[in-house]
C-alpha cells in the first residue's frame, strides 16, 4: 500500500550538517537525521535505556528513571517523521506497506522471542505476577499492552504490587499504535493539500507539506499534553501513564522537532540558519546542555506522583529530550554530540531495544531471594545478564531478520501468520489466570474497605452449642477462616478485620508507601469487648503482628518496633487485648507472627516490615506478655510456616504462602488439624 504520487517542487535531500556548509552543495555523507549518520543519536538511546535500568534497579537518588521511556518516544517520533518526509521528498509518495514492513522486521522478531520465552519460563516467576500472563502475552503480540494494563487496573508505581513480567511492553504498544496512525495521517494530509493546491492551480511544495505536518504535530501534542494534565489524579494516574492519548505527546513533540528543523526548510525559518551566526552556533551548543540538565533534574527529583503529571512533567521531559535530539541533529560535531558519541554509549544504544525488552524479566528472575544479593551487586549482575542476552538477540535475531530480503515470500503476510500462530500457542499453553487465592494485596484492599465489608458473618447455630472459638486479628486470621475446612463439633466465629491489628494511629508505611490507617482500626478495644460479651466463646484465637512491625507515625515522629518507647506502647496494647479477650473466662491462644516476604524493594532488599529482626522482636514481646497468665498460651505459627528458621513459601512441595504473607488454601487445610488441637 502506498500513497498516491504527489508532485512536489523544490525537492532536495539533506546534505552535510557541519556548520558553514553551503546550502544545496552536493555531498555523499549519510542523511544526517538518520541515527546511522549521527552516532550521538544512538548515544541518546543508550542514555534512555540506562535511565530505565537504573530506575528499575532501585538505585538511590534516581527514582525518576522512568523518564527514559519518554526520551525513547521523542527520538522515535523525530526519526520516524524524518524518514517519512525524506521518502516523500525523494519519491513524491510514502509507501505505507514498506514502512510498516520495516517496523515489523525491526521490532517483531525479538518481541516474539521474549514473550514466548516468558511464557515458557512462567513457572520461575512469582505466581501472582503471571495470573494475567495469557492476556498480557496476547496484548503484547498485537501491540495493545498499554490498554491491557489499563483494563487490569495495573498500578505501575505501587512498590508493593507484584508486576507482570511483560509489564514493560506497554511502551511498545504506544509506539506501534503511533507507527500505525501517524504515517496514515501524513499521507491523508498530503493528499488533502494536493487537492487544495490543484484547485488553486498551484504545485504542492515541500514547504506546504511541512507546514501542514508541523501544525498537526504541534496541535496534537498540545492536546495530548493537556489531556495528561487534566486527567492526572491519584485515581487515574496509571490510566494517564499507560494511555496512548496521554503519552503520544512525546512522539508528537519529536515529530514536530523533525519537521521544524529539517535541512530543506525555507531559509527564513530554518534551524540551519542558526549555524550561520556566532550566536546561533552558541545557542545550538547550549541547548543540549540545558536539555540534559533538565533530564538529570527530573531523573533525580521525579517520583511518578499524580501531582508531577498535573504540573506537566511528561511535557517538560519531552521538550528537554527534543532540545537535545534537535541540537545534536543540527550540530553533530558539537561538544554535546561528541560526548554522546562515546563508543560504549553508542554500543548500548545499538542494542537498546534488546536491553529494554529483556531487562524486566531478567530483573524479576534475578531477585534478592534467589541470589542473596541486594543493592549495587545485584544491579550489576542484572545488567550484565541483560546486556549479554540483548547482544545475542541483536546479533542472532534482530540483525539477520532486518537484512533478510526474501524474493518469493510475502513478508507482511508472513508476519501476520507468525503473530497469529504465537497467539494460538499462547492461548493453548497458558491457562486462564484465576484468583481463588486472596488478592496479592489483601491488606491493600482493607485500606479502603469498611469493617463490615471484609468481616465474614457468624454462622447460625443449630441445636446444642458446640465448642466455640472466636477468632480475632488481621488478614492472616481472616484468610485462615476463609479457607477453614469443616471442623465437626467445633464452631469458629470470624471476628477478624483485614488491615487492622493492635497498633493504632498513623499514618504508616507499607511496601514503600505512606498510607493512612482506617478509623475503624482504632476502635478495636470497644468492638472486641462487645464481641466477646456477645459470643462468650470457650476459646479465643488471636492472630496479630503484621501491623505492629510496620513503620508508624507515633507522637509526631516515625517509630517502629525495637525503639524503647514504642515497644512500651505496643506491649501495653498487647496486654490490653489479652485482658479484653480473657474477660469472660475464655482461654486465649495467640499465634506468633510468621516471617514474611511481601515482595522486594527494587534493589532486592526487604521492606522494613519484612525484616526478620522485627518479627523476632514482636514474638519475644508476645511471649513476655503472656508470662504469668495461666489462661493464655502461645501457638508458634512462625515455626510451623518456617520450619527452617526463616521465610519459606513451600513446605514438602506444597505452596504455603500466597503473597509472602497470607497462607494459601492448601496451607490452611494442612494447618487445620494442628490448629484445632490447639483450641479444642
Amino acid at each position: 500500500m502506498a500513497a498516491a504520487p504527489v508532485r512536489l517542487s523544490a525537492r532536495r535531500r539533506w546534505v552535510d550538517s557541519a556548520p558553514g556548509t553551503a546550502r544545496g552543495k552536493a555531498t555523499h555523507r549519510p542523511t544526517p537525521h538518520r541515527d546511522a549518520g549521527i552516532p550521538a543519536l544512538n548515544g541518546i538511546r543508550g542514555i534512555a535505556v540506562a535511565l530505565v535500568l537504573i530506575g528499575h534497579g532501585g538505585i538511590p537518588g534516581v527514582a525518576g528513571g522512568f523518564i527514559g521511556v519518554d526520551v525513547f518516544f521523542v527520538l522515535s517520533g523525530f526519526l520516524i517523521t524524518s524518514l517519512l518526509l525524506d521518502e516523500l521528498d525523494r519519491t513524491g509518495r510514502i509507501s505505507l506497506t514498506a514502512f510498516w514492513l520495516r517496523r515489523v522486521r525491526r521490532l517483531l522478531p525479538a518481541l516474539l522471542l521474549l514473550v514466548l520465552a516468558v511464557v515458557a519460563a512462567r513457572g520461575l516467576f512469582a505466581p501472582d505476577s503471571v495470573t494475567t500472563l495469557r492476556t498480557d502475552a496476547v496484548a503484547a503480540f498485537v501491540w495493545m499492552s498499554n490498554w491491557a494494563f489499563v483494563s487490569h487496573q495495573t498500578d505501575y508505581f505501587s512498590q508493593g504490587a507484584v508486576p507482570s513480567p511483560l509489564q514493560h511492553t506497554w511502551s511498545l504498544g504506544v509506539e506501534e499504535q503511533y507507527y500505525l496512525a501517524w504515517p496514515v495521517l501524513i499521507v491523508g494530509l498530503v493528499l488533502l493539500l494536493g487537492v487544495i493546491a490543484r484547485r488553486r492551480q498551484r504545485t504542492l511544495t515541500v514547504r506546504a507539506v511541512r507546514v501542514g505536518v508541523s501544525v498537526v504535530a504541534v496541535a496534537a501534542a498540545v492536546a495530548s499534553a493537556a489531556a495528561a494534565v487534566v486527567m492526572s489524579s491519584d485515581a487515574s494516574l496509571n490510566r494517564v501513564y499507560f494511555g496512548t492519548d496521554t503519552r503520544v505527546q512525546a512522539l508528537l513533540i519529536g515529530a514536530a522537532a523533525a519537521v521544524l528543523f529539517v535541512r530543506d526548510w525555507p531559509a527564513a525559518m530554518a534551524g540551519w540558519s542558526l549555524l550561520r551566526s556566532r550566536w546561533g552556533r552558541w545557542l545550538v551548543r547550549i541547548l543540549p546542555l540545558a536539555g540534559l540538565a533538565v533530564l538529570a533534574a527530573a531523573t533525580h527529583l521525579a517520583t511518578g506522583g499524580a501531582g508531577e503529571f498535573r504540573h506537566g512533567l511528561l511535557t517538560v521531559v519531552a521538550l528537554a529530550a527534543a532540545a537535545v535530539i534537535t541540537a545534536v541533529a543540527l550540530d553533530p560535531r558539537g561538544p554535546a554530540a561528541r560526548v554522546l558519541a562515546v563508543p560504549p554509549l553508542v554500543w548500548l544504544g545499538l542494542i537498546s531495544y534488546g536491553v529494554y525488552l529483556w531487562h524486566w524479566p531478567v530483573f524479576l528472575l534475578l531477585n534478592g531471594e534467589r541470589t542473596g544479593w541486594s543493592g549495587y551487586s545485584l544491579f550489576a549482575a542484572r545488567c550484565a545478564v541483560t546486556v549479554v542476552v540483548a547482544t545475542v538477540s541483536w546479533w542472532a535475531i534482530e540483525q539477520p531478520v532486518r537484512r533478510w530480503r526474501p524474493v518469493h515470500v510475502p513478508q507482511l503476510r508472513l508476519a501476520i501468520a507468525t503473530v497469529a500462530t504465537a497467539v494460538v500457542v499462547t492461548m493453548l499453553v497458558v491457562p486462564m489466570g484465576n484468583r481463588l487465592e486472596p488478592s496479592p494485596d489483601v491488606s491493600q484492599a482493607a485500606m479502603t474497605s469498611s469493617v463490615e465489608q471484609v468481616r465474614m458473618a457468624a454462622p447460625v447455630q443449630q441445636g446444642p452449642r458446640q465448642h466455640t472459638v472466636s477468632v480475632f486479628g488481621d488478614s492472616v486470621g481472616w484468610t485462615m477462616m476463609r479457607y477453614l475446612p469443616p471442623t465437626p463439633g467445633m464452631t469458629f466465629l470470624d471476628r477478624t478485620t483485614i488491615g487492622c491489628g493492635l497498633a493504632r494511629g498513623g499514618p504508616y508505611r507499607y511496601t514503600g508507601q505512606t498510607l493512612e490507617q482506617k478509623h475503624e482500626c482504632d476502635d478495636w478495644p470497644q468492638r472486641w469487648s462487645m464481641r466477646i460479651a456477645h459470643d462468650r466463646p470457650d476459646v479465643v484465637l488471636l492472630v496479630v503482628g503484621r501491623w505492629e512491625v510496620v513503620d508508624r507515625k507515633w507522637h509526631g515522629e516515625w517509630a517502629h518496633i525495637g525503639q524503647r518507647d514504642y515497644d512500651d506502647y505496643l506491649a501495653g496494647e498487647l496486654r490490653r487485648a489479652l485482658d479484653i479477650l480473657s474477660s469472660t473466662g475464655a482461654r486465649v491462644v495467640v499465634t506468633t507472627e510468621p516471617f514474611n516476604r511481601h515482595g522486594e524493594q527494587a534493589d532486592g532488599s526487604l521492606y522494613p516490615e519484612d525484616q526478620p529482626s522485627r518479627v523476632k522482636r514482636w514474638n519475644t514481646m508476645l511471649r513476655t506478655a503472656v508470662t504469668g497468665r495461666s489462661n493464655v498460651t502461645v501457638l508458634d505459627l512462625n515455626k510451623k510456616l518456617g520450619p527452617s528458621g526463616g521465610y519459606t513459601d513451600k513446605i514438602n512441595g506444597v505452596r504455603v504462602r500466597s503473597d509472602g504473607v497470607h497462607p494459601t488454601k492448601d496451607a490452611v487445610t494442612w494447618l487445620t488439624p494442628w490448629l484445632v488441637d490447639a483450641v479444642r
